[in-house]
C-alpha cells in the first residue's frame, strides 16, 4: 500500500485497510522501542493506539503535511505519547513517594487527615470545584487512576482534553484557597499523620 493510499483511505470513512496496514507493518517496532525504554509490551500496545488516532485525526485535520513518510510519522507520535507517559508516570511515583513517606502501611489514603474538620475542609473544597471536578481528582490523586482510566470513566474526547479539564479543576481549588485565607491555614495546620 502507497502513502498516498494510506493517506485517502485514512481520510475516508472505510479506514480498515490502512489502519490494518499500519498494524502489521509497524506496530511491532512501536512496542520494541517502547519496551526499549522501560516499556512492557502492554504499555506498547496502548501507546500504538493512540499514536494511530492521533495520526488518523491529523490526517482528516490536514495536519499532517506529508514532510515524512507516514510511518516516520506515526513512531513519532508513539515516541512523543510515550515520553509524555514516562514523565507522567514519574511525576506520580514521585508524588506517592513524598505522600506515603512514614506513613503505616494498610492506611488508606482517604484515612491519614486524623482531624475530623480537616477531612471535614478537603472534603468541602473537593465539593466546591463541582461534581465532575471532585471526581477526577479524587479518581488522579486519591485513588490513583491513570489519565487513561479517567478518559473511559468520563468519556472526554481525547486525554488532552481530559489533562485540561483536570488542570482548569485545580485551577478552581487555587482560586478557592486563595478566596478563603482561613480554609488554606486550616490545610496547612493539618497533621496528615496525626
Amino acid at each position: 500500500m502507497t502513502q498516498e493510499e494510506i493517506l485517502q483511505n485514512l481520510k475516508s470513512a472505510d479506514i480498515n485497510s490502512s489502519v490494518t496496514f499500519l498494524y502489521s507493518n509497524y506496530f511491532e517496532q512501536v512496542v520494541r522501542s517502547i519496551a526499549s525504554t522501560g516499556g512492557n509490551r502492554q504499555d506498547g500496545a496502548d501507546i500504538f493506539q493512540e499514536a494511530v488516532i492521533v495520526l488518523i485525526d491529523k490526517v482528516k485535520t490536514g495536519a499532517f503535511k506529508q514532510q515524512s513518510g507516514v510511518g516516520t510519522f506515526l513512531l513519532a507520535i508513539a515516541k512523543n505519547l510515550w515520553l509524555h507517559e514516562m514523565r507522567t508516570r514519574g511525576r506520580r511515583v514521585k508524588r506517592e513517594k513524598m505522600f506515603m513517606q512514614d506513613v503505616p502501611t494498610g492506611q488508606e489514603p482517604e484515612s491519614r487527615v486524623a482531624n475530623p474538620a480537616g477531612r471535614y475542609s478537603i472534603t468541602q473544597l473537593l465539593q466546591s470545584t463541582g461534581e465532575v471536578c471532585m471526581k477526577i481528582l479524587t479518581g488522579f490523586y486519591y485513588q490513583d487512576k491513570s489519565m487513561r482510566e479517567l478518559l473511559e470513566e468520563f468519556n472526554y474526547e481525547n486525554e488532552q482534553v481530559l489533562r485540561n479539564r483536570k488542570s482548569k479543576c485545580m485551577k478552581k481549588i487555587k482560586d478557592l484557597l486563595s478566596a478563603d485565607k482561613n480554609l488554606l491555614e486550616n490545610l496547612k495546620n493539618l497533621s496528615m499523620y496525626e
